[in-house]
């Protein structure tokens, strides 16, 4: 039982973090130098490192999608600093 629920956390962070992906996207798109985007970015990353320590690490799929977050991150942030 105790795996099931790890396997379930795993593939919900999976689901969030693209979701949180999709959105700072378009949101990106739409909107220039929006802080709620800067908070939806830190409040997925947030929840996907404790679901990482919650079931003891991610699947293949999930640290794809964490990774994509992340290339994200870096992308936006390099965004902002070039505009300074």
């Amino acid at each position: 039982m105790d795996v099931m629920i790890k396997q379930g956390t795993v593939k919900l962070g999976k689901r969030y973090m693209k979701r949180i992906a999709m959105e700072v996207q378009l949101k990106a798109t739409m909107e220039k130098d929006d802080p709620s985007m800067d908070y939806m970015l830190l409040q997925g990353v947030k929840f996907a490192f404790r679901i990482h320590q919650f079931a003891g690490g991610f699947d293949d799929e999930t640290m794809h999608a964490f990774v994509e977050l992340k290339n994200l991150v870096d992308l936006l942030s390099n965004n902002q600093q070039t505009k300074k």
